[in-house]
């Protein structure tokens, strides 16, 4: 007779039992946690780095949407270019590009402190003179605005105050700066050189909302060697700034000096009362010869 005998469900075997699978032992259920580990560890990089640069393209579109905006604005009226400040001002009666306070206030009741931060400058907007051209209320904002994901994200070493929704700041060389209206700029047909001249900067205050418009102590051109920084710039993209051309273009910026970066994401709000806080040119010659070139004045049209 064989060894081999036919079980009761049809199979055949040595013993008549159906043989079990094994379970995992200890070692190997560590060796599979281990290379679970090691692939997060892996694709964690890639995916914070591909999410950097869809929030970069976000900016960039929101600086082309806006600077585009401000040429059609400039085309209907006669080339005037529209008040870069966030209200009328020295005697201007044109629109600001948009308002800090709107004149026509929205509802907020039932608001977080946050939301309503974000309806009135939304509102703000709306009312503005670019709306109509651009009519997007998100283009204020970058998703990369460190002052934002830090109010999303608490983080204890980013002072309290320190949300905004808005991240962009319009060069005071142009129409309608309380600063210095005696140099700034009046009509695109002033601008002597369009393509590089920047209208949008991205701007980090710390104190919440970019103000008003973004300064810069401009020097003596060609060189500029006597250029300072009085706003700040922001550096949300990992060391690349994104900034709208008077040209219609848009592009991104990386900052070449180190004491840039590290004023660009500095949430101390001391760095606009201290000048002692602010690269000089010699600590930032590149960033600020750049920044130089591009702001326009009639000085540096």
């Amino acid at each position: 007779m064989s060894k081999v005998q036919r079980n009761f469900n049809g199979t055949t075997g040595r013993t008549g039992k159906r043989k079990r699978a094994g379970a995992f032992t200890l070692i190997e259920l560590l060796v599979v946690i281990a290379i679970i580990a090691i692939l997060a560890a892996m694709l964690l990089p890639a995916l914070a780095k591909a999410k950097s640069r869809a929030m970069g393209a976000t900016c960039l579109s929101n600086q082309k949407q806006i600077g585009l905006a401000w040429l059609m604005y400039a085309g209907d009226f006669q080339d005037h270019i529209i008040n870069f400040d966030t209200a009328t001002n020295n005697g201007i009666t044109s629109l600001p590009w948009r308002f800090a306070i709107p004149p026509a206030m929205p509802g907020t009741i039932g608001l977080s402190a946050q939301a309503k931060q974000i309806a009135l400058l939304q509102a703000g907007y709306q009312q503005g003179g670019l709306f109509q051209y651009a009519p997007n209320v998100n283009v204020l904002h970058c998703p990369a605005d460190g002052r934002y994901a830090h109010a999303v994200v608490p983080n204890p070493s980013v002072p309290p105050g320190t949300f905004a929704y808005g991240s962009y700041s319009g060069a005071a060389g142009m129409n309608g700066t309380t600063y210095s209206p005696d140099t700034a700029l009046k009509t695109t047909g002033s601008i002597v050189h369009p393509t590089d001249k920047f209208l949008w900067v991205e701007e980090n205050d710390p104190r919440g909302e970019n103000e008003g418009s973004w300064v810069l102590n401009l020097g003596t051109p060609p060189a500029f060697t006597d250029s300072t920084f009085e706003d700040s710039v922001a550096a949300w993209h990992g060391n690349n700034s994104t900034f709208s051309w008077a040209d219609g273009h848009a592009e991104s910026h990386k900052w070449l000096n180190a004491p840039t970066v590290t004023y660009a994401l500095s949430f101390d709000p001391n760095k606009y009362f201290n000048a002692s806080l602010r690269p000089t040119f010699a600590q930032s010659p590149q960033d600020l010869l750049f920044l130089s070139k591009g702001y326009a004045t009639q000085r540096n049209p």
